[in-house]
């Protein structure tokens, strides 16, 4: 039989069998082998539909029938138990099923929260919530397992100690190192988080990253992706001395053999976890790029070695200088390796490829420790630089469609945006569309002086921008004080989150930020503060969002954005700019520029 219809006949007959058993024994049985399918059919072999049943009836034989899947266990909140059996094997072997106990997956999961979508009918509305989404829903993607996958290796991790934005950076880019080495990676504890302490007694203070991402569904979504708390980890590795001291070669086991660390002092944890686990040395944002080879042959690793060598010797002209070299004038997404190295390069001096020696180790730590200067301040596609041009275009992809915040946080922004909205479009009958211009004025604790000025000042430096428009503004603030605004309502209708409290009854007030990003994004022109975080993540994802609605200049990265203060910073959006350091002080449009090419 041709390879083609093969194919088809074998994945069709493997659809057929998994609804003979939904019918037989019920959805919530059958799901848990809707990964393995998925995993199989994104092998290299053809789809082998006996083993697969046979795998399928051992599983059910092993399952009580009385098992739940949405089940906690023993007052556990863990996210995953995984198992998945290795794409390199030709003969399947008889493992566990990847099978989630976490709440949120149970066999409702695909109508609750489809593939990138977005479900405000269980989160107080809107009815059409449709104009925040700037993700896509890209179905194919979920099949993609990187070629260093081995669910028997792992990556750990510190979350940063700075604001919320700032830990966003680091997971993402720990999330993106862990799917993109194939490793399962493992959550840490709960924990309050900087700044994040709002409510009192009647909210949520200690958080994980689950609480603002939707990791459950993008576990079970996805073939290539693992994730577990820190609590399954320490009962799988931990407590059965399977980890040791890198140094003695003993084995050794969590402090007090504690594995619960919800909401305690995680140091104890991090210093046995520093013992245990691979710190790739040097991996700094700021010196070097990790680069990831297009799969395990030894000789991409010395291809990324050499041509990275080669760049630093001048072979192929002057080190680009990132305020002059590549300005408008992007590499294309699919260029050479050489030539998206050089345009990524930012002046770093070093390579940090994860190599045979590293690909080796069974777990990776990536610790927060200011004396070696390891923190992943950084956005992951300005550190992360991939051999393979799909690869990375992929990673850009999952990141726009998946790590976004979940459905109560963008519903809750979906219902003020409504009113914003509404209520410009009465400010002004001309206004049909309810346009309103938007503005981040970072204040607060803000460490950078230099760009918090007065009111005045910010008038003037966007009063050109902003005179042809809407004249509505909405201010996403953590000025406390409104009083300071004051002087702009002679000329504006001026909105904050506050004037929209009712909308917002029961919100975790510790998500309030967040709203205020997703309502900023969607303003006409924006207006940002230079080195936040907060304002940078605006215009990420109102560069995800320009590429969706092919707004004027996408094809370049440019956006209607741009900074209040330092002067010389003003413009920086509307013209497409390399990554340039310090990364944490703005986002690149080669996060969302033609990121859909290799599609």
């Amino acid at each position: 039989m041709p390879r083609q219809v093969r194919e088809v006949s074998s994945s069709t007959a493997g659809l057929v069998i998994i609804f003979a058993l939904m019918m037989l024994v019920g959805t919530s049985n059958v799901i848990l082998f809707h990964k393995v399918y998925l995993h199989r059919q994104s092998s290299s072999h053809d789809f082998q539909t006996n083993e697969f049943v046979k795998q399928i009836i051992n599983e059910l034989q092993r399952k009580p029938a009385n098992e739940e899947l949405d089940g906690e266990l023993d007052g556990e909140d863990p996210l995953l138990d995984t198992s998945l059996e290795d794409t390199t094997q030709d003969t399947p072997q008889e493992t566990p099923v990847k099978k989630s106990k976490h709440k949120a997956i149970n066999e409702n999961t695909a109508d609750h929260h489809p593939i990138a979508g977005l479900n405000c009918k269980d989160h107080g509305g809107p009815a059409d919530p449709s104009e925040m989404i700037y993700w896509n829903d890209i179905p194919a993607d979920s099949n993609y397992i990187s070629p260093f996958y081995d669910e028997e290796k792992y990556i750990t991790f510190e979350p940063d100690a700075g604001g919320f934005n700032n830990i966003r950076m680091a997971y993402e880019t720990i999330f993106v190192l862990a799917h993109a080495t194939g490793r399962t990676l493992v959550l840490p504890p709960e924990k309050q988080m900087y700044l994040l302490s709002k409510g009192g007694s009647k909210h949520k203070k200690d958080f994980t990253f689950n609480d603002f991402f939707h990791l459950d569904s993008i576990a079970f979504e996805h073939a290539g992706i693992n994730i577990i708390t820190m609590e399954e980890f320490l009962k799988r590795k931990g407590i059965t001395g399977e980890l040791k001291d890198l140094t003695s070669g003993q084995v050794v086991k969590p402090p007090k053999d504690q594995i619960d660390w919800n909401g305690k002092n995680l140091n104890p944890l991090f210093e046995y976890l520093r013992k245990v686990g691979k710190f790739p040395e040097g991996w700094n944002p700021n010196e070097c790029i990790a680069a990831i080879p297009s799969n395990q042959d030894p000789k991409n690793v010395q291809e990324l070695n050499k041509i990275f060598d080669d760049i630093q010797a001048l072979k192929y002209g002057p080190i680009p200088d990132p305020l002059k070299d590549f300005v408008n004038e992007p590499v294309d997404v699919d260029g050479s390796v050489k030539d998206r190295m050089r345009e990524m390069l930012a002046t770093r001096k070093h390579l940090c490829v994860y190599d045979e020696e590293l690909q080796r180790e069974p777990l990776l730590h990536f610790k927060v420790d200011h004396a070696v200067k390891a923190r992943m301040l950084t956005h992951f596609y300005a550190f992360i630089f991939f051999q393979d041009w799909k690869q990375d275009l992929f990673y850009k992809r999952f990141v726009r469609d998946h790590i976004r915040y979940v459905d109560e946080i963008v519903c809750a922004a979906a219902r003020i945006v409504d009113a914003v909205r509404e209520r410009s479009r009465k400010h002004s009958a001309s206004n049909t569309e309810g346009l309103y211009d938007s503005w981040h004025v970072r204040r607060g604790d803000f460490q950078y002086k230099n760009v918090k000025v007065d009111v005045d000042q910010l008038d003037k430096q966007s009063k050109d921008e902003l005179k042809d428009g809407p004249m509505s503004l909405y201010i996403a603030t953590d000025e406390r004080d409104k009083s300071f605004f004051e002087p702009l309502k002679k000329k504006y209708d001026v909105m904050f989150l506050d004037d929209f409290m009712h909308l917002i009854e029961g919100v975790n007030p510790n998500y309030y930020g967040m709203l205020d990003q997703l309502v900023a994004y969607k303003g006409r022109v924006f207006f940002g503060t230079w080195f936040s975080t907060l304002s940078g993540y605006i215009n990420r994802m109102r560069g995800y969002y320009s590429v969706k609605a092919k707004s004027e200049g996408y094809e370049l990265g440019t956006l209607p954005s741009y900074y209040f203060v330092p002067k010389d910073k003003k413009f920086q959006m509307t013209k497409y700019m390399p990554v340039k350091l310090p990364i944490y002080m703005r986002e690149f449009p080669t996060s969302w520029r033609d990121i859909d090419k290799s599609l």
